[in-house]
């Protein structure tokens, strides 16, 4: 633990496969049909105090957020693969779009929108196709 950890009473982000590994405490991880070793995580957004994480394993997309002021993460939801893919096909919509000069925002699917996402993760690629190559790389 940092000495910054212990006088601001805050501890270290956690780290991209402790992000994957913390999917395992899911109400709807099934250990029997998901596989954590493959799993792929992307950061959509950070700031000095959260980061939010997308992560896919072969079943289900989660997104966690990782709160530095919290003891842990935080799974805010989870998504079946059966929701997200059809036909060898990503077939959830995606749609992303300007929210301040840093920040944009993003949909996934009818029921999880405007998250927050940091533009400066997404300069190479936009987050769109960043989030259906995730989901595309782990479940087809």
């Amino acid at each position: 633990m940092k000495i910054s950890s212990v006088i601001l009473g805050r501890r270290d982000f956690y780290s991209n496969e402790e992000i994957i590994d913390f999917t395992k405490k899911s109400k709807n991880y099934n250990p029997e049909e998901e596989n954590t070793h493959n799993a792929e995580a992307l950061m959509i957004f950070q700031t000095s105090n959260q980061q939010t994480w997308l992560v896919s394993t072969n079943e289900r997309l989660y997104c966690i957020l990782d709160d530095i002021r919290n003891d842990e993460p935080n799974i805010n939801w989870s998504v079946a693969k059966e929701r997200l893919t059809a036909e060898g096909q990503v077939t959830i919509e995606i749609n992303a779009r300007d929210k301040s000069g840093k920040t944009g925002l993003v949909d996934i699917g009818p029921e999880h929108k405007n998250w927050l996402f940091s533009k400066g993760l997404f300069k190479e690629k936009n987050i769109d196709n960043s989030i259906r190559q995730l989901i595309k790389n782990k479940m087809l």
